[in-house]
């Protein structure tokens, strides 16, 4: 089995710590007043189905791994003393890179590889999505759904579509996703985020697994979507100017370093691997 080359990723909270969790969360929705309280109950006793993902011998997560139509590159790390950094629902790692396929902002008749991150603000998380067709022009934005909302407007207009240029941030990230925020959560230090309500999952029956895998919505990704989304970091990585004065050009180099050897990795292993 390959190795994640994932240098923000630490080991997870074990599969034995859910339950504990689940009782702490109700337990502390209990000390919350009002409308609150119920909210933080309603999150911390809903059961969520989630896939299974392979884990390494050091209980890391295998990456990348297919979870729906995102594919889970890194899961970055969780910044839990800045309440900025997540919320009642969601914890935001810094690091945290996924890619997905979806429309172009430039050429109305072709689909592209989307790369998004998380990177470390001054003072809060900042959400990025970066077009394979639009290298060193990400669009960047304080929330997810400000990012993407950007995007589909842009998609909209070059496609002279009225649609609705909403977009849910969460959803586009895939931290609304239940197997990706079992990943978020399993991470250290998940548990002690301030406002975040630990939440309970349970793994699909086996049947249901087949089928999300079938589909080509979970396990391992596609050798030709692991191909797309490497070509797409690589394009990045040589359009990127030489010389970098700012912070986070850099933070995006190395997501894109960490990211492009993720994918190398997993490529090589799936063509040496016997058939």
């Amino acid at each position: 089995m390959f190795r994640p080359a994932d240098e923000t990723q630490q080991t997870q909270t074990p599969p034995d710590d859910y339950a504990r969790n689940a009782s702490a969360s109700l337990e502390a929705a209990q000390r919350v007043p009002g409308k609150r309280r119920k909210r933080h109950h309603d999150i911390a006793s809903k059961i969520r189905s989630v896939q299974p993902v392979p884990r390494d011998k050091h209980g890391n997560y295998e990456m990348p791994v297919q979870v729906g139509i995102l594919v889970v590159l890194n899961l970055g790390r969780v910044v839990w003393n800045r309440d900025a950094f997540h919320n009642e629902r969601y914890i935001w790692p810094v690091g945290y890179t996924v890619q997905r396929e979806y429309y172009s902002m430039v050429d109305p008749h072709t689909d592209v590889i989307y790369t998004c991150w998380v990177s470390e603000g001054k003072d809060a998380p900042l959400f990025h999505v970066e077009a394979e067709d639009m290298p060193n022009a990400s669009i960047v934005a304080p929330t997810a759904t400000g990012a993407w909302t950007a995007v589909l407007r842009k998609v909209n207009q070059i496609r002279h579509r009225e649609h609705s240029n909403s977009a849910s941030g969460p959803d586009y990230f895939g931290f609304s996703h239940p197997t990706i925020a079992k990943m978020v959560q399993d991470l250290p230090d998940a548990d002690r985020c301030r406002t975040y309500v630990m939440q309970n999952f349970v793994e699909m029956k086996d049947r249901h697994v087949r089928g999300v895998v079938k589909k080509g919505r979970g396990g391992r990704p596609s050798v030709d979507m692991l191909n797309r989304g490497q070509r797409a970091l690589m394009a990045a990585s040589a359009s990127s100017p030489s010389s970098a004065h700012t912070a986070q050009p850099k933070e995006a180099g190395l997501m894109r370093r960490i990211s492009v050897a993720t994918l190398t990795n997993t490529i090589s292993a799936s063509e040496t691997s016997p058939s």
